[in-house]
């Protein structure tokens, strides 16, 4: 027996302006720890007031971190594009994207859609200037690192930033990848959050959005993008 789908009526077909539309699967478990954070963060009295999302994980977008280093000519941007779009047209409020890499293109895909995009460099650097650091250790992506994501947004709040030595940083970019993957690496970052840390590093921010899955010692001060963003995106509502 078939079923037919009835979309909830809502005007012109479109969702309600209090949805959330999210650019995800880039990797798909940050973007289900992304939705996990916006859920555990709310706090409500019956389900209904809970924030709607509107979740496209497109995992196909191509790799960003070997587009920006040029270690291939394919460019994400097309597919992000055309993700911003559909949340568009889906009528969303407002777009995270739960990705720090795809932030490089951030210009173009802001200026492409109407409704505000959430930049989560800025609101991490806004946050690490709320809690007083002035100069933080760096994890990310080789992506990342290269576009100078981060180090521009702390820049612009006279925030300092130290990062890994280069043996260190290759290390760390195979253990992304095998999160990326689905593999759970037995990787702590202790070493590197010590290492950081005698550079004068008041606080980490793990600013690739799967390095939240590893093991973190409670001796440091980790400041998880992914969440800043999850919180940035509630506050907007």
């Amino acid at each position: 027996m078939s079923s037919t789908f009835t979309p909830v009526s809502t005007p012109n077909n479109k969702l309600t302006n209090r949805t959330l539309g999210v650019v995800g699967g880039m990797g798909v478990q940050a973007t289900a720890r992304f939705y996990s954070m916006l859920t555990n963060n709310q706090s409500v009295t019956t389900e209904q007031e809970y924030l709607d999302v509107l979740i496209y994980s497109k995992s196909s977008i191509p790799d960003r971190t070997a587009f920006i280093t040029g270690k291939t000519s394919t460019s994400p941007l097309g597919p992000l594009l055309n993700a911003a779009k559909v949340l568009e047209e889906a009528g969303v409020g407002c777009i995270a994207m739960p990705c720090v890499s795809a932030h490089f293109f951030y210009d173009d895909l802001a200026c492409a859609v109407s409704v505000p995009f959430i930049n989560m460099m800025d609101e991490t650097a806004k946050y690490v200037q709320d809690k007083e650091f002035g100069k933080i250790g760096l994890l990310a992506t080789d992506g990342t690192l290269h576009g100078r994501l981060f180090h521009k947004a702390f820049a612009k709040r006279g925030i300092d930033v130290v990062l890994p030595g280069s043996k260190a940083q290759q290390y760390l970019s195979d253990v992304i990848y095998q999160l990326k993957r689905g593999d759970m690496p037995t990787c702590a970052l202790d070493k590197i959050s010590a290492d950081l840390y005698d550079l004068d590093a008041q606080a980490i921010v793990l600013g690739c959005t799967e390095l939240g899955l590893l093991h973190k010692s409670s001796g440091y001060i980790y400041i998880e993008a992914l969440e800043v963003l999850a919180n940035a995106a509630l506050a907007m509502q």
